[in-house]
């Protein structure tokens, strides 16, 4: 006996699984509205298939938030009103076609009504969705029995656009050390005030009295305009530390609305036995 079992999933991890080869240039389009002449705007996205074989995509828009752990959270919600969601306003040129192997589709994307865009961040989430389902067989460990896992393969890419009076304003409202088993750990919360996402990197030191003992790269995350974003990472010191009291230098950077570069900066002592 053979169960089957339907699911959609979006992740890169099902795709090489399903053993599926799909990838979207770019991944993520940022637009500033204020650089465009006229009412409409148009951009782009590349669509590559399988290797092997023809593979079949219908590409349509969808609208996200991002919650205070930084993943999105897809509004299914064809009702959906925010006045933030430009959705609806997203047409495709084709919608749905087919890639020969080793080969890639063009996409274009007008983005109309511009004028009815509030001040501040507009978004949408692209889906390339992979037509034909895929089917993978799953052992059970039960004599006389199987499972089949029917897959259908989604990417998303996070369309923002910017319009009217942008303000991009972030702050670090803390920074914490815990000590775990494995190490110590930073938790950190980053505010944005502004009416547009704020989109962070920066690099964290380690620093002993004035002497700069070790620093790493922080990577860059959105955090969304009026909420916050916790982030736990490691404190990835490749160098090793003595025992002694040391000071953690947060430092992150962004741009703000009108493109200048803006700092943030945050320090906490911690104590290494």
């Amino acid at each position: 006996m053979i169960k089957k079992i339907l699911g959609l999933f979006t992740a890169l991890m099902i795709m090489a699984q399903a053993q599926a080869s799909i990838s979207v240039a770019p991944m993520r389009l940022e637009i500033n509205a204020n650089k465009i002449k006229g009412n409409y705007l148009t951009t782009s996205i590349n669509v590559k298939g399988d290797t092997k074989k023809p593979m079949r995509f219908k590409v349509s828009a969808g609208y996200f938030t991002i919650k205070e752990d930084g993943l999105m959270n897809i509004i299914d919600d064809p009702s959906n009103n925010d006045p933030y969601n430009i959705s609806k306003k997203i047409r495709f040129v084709p919608s749905e076609f087919n890639v020969m192997p080793g080969k890639s589709q063009k996409v274009r994307l007008n983005i109309v009504n511009l004028n009815t865009l509030p001040d501040g961040e507009s978004r949408a989430i692209l889906f390339v969705e992979d037509v034909e389902a895929k089917e993978m067989n799953i052992p059970t460990g039960n004599a006389g029995y199987g499972a089949q896992l029917i897959i259908k393969t989604r990417l998303g890419v996070p369309v923002y656009v910017d319009k009217g009076k942008v303000v991009k304003t972030g702050e670090i409202e803390y920074v914490k050390i815990t000590k775990e088993k494995d190490g110590f750990y930073t938790n950190m919360k980053i505010n944005s005030t502004g009416n547009s996402r704020v989109r962070y990197d920066g690099k964290v030191q380690i620093v002993q009295g004035k002497k700069l003992i070790d620093e790493y790269t922080i990577d860059s995350h959105p955090v969304p305009h009026g909420s916050f974003y916790i982030a736990k990472d490691k404190v990835r010191a490749e160098k090793a530390i003595a025992g002694g009291e040391y000071t953690l230098r947060v430092i992150l950077s962004y741009d703000d609305g009108n493109g200048k570069r803006q700092h943030m900066k945050h320090e906490v002592p911690f104590k290494v036995n």
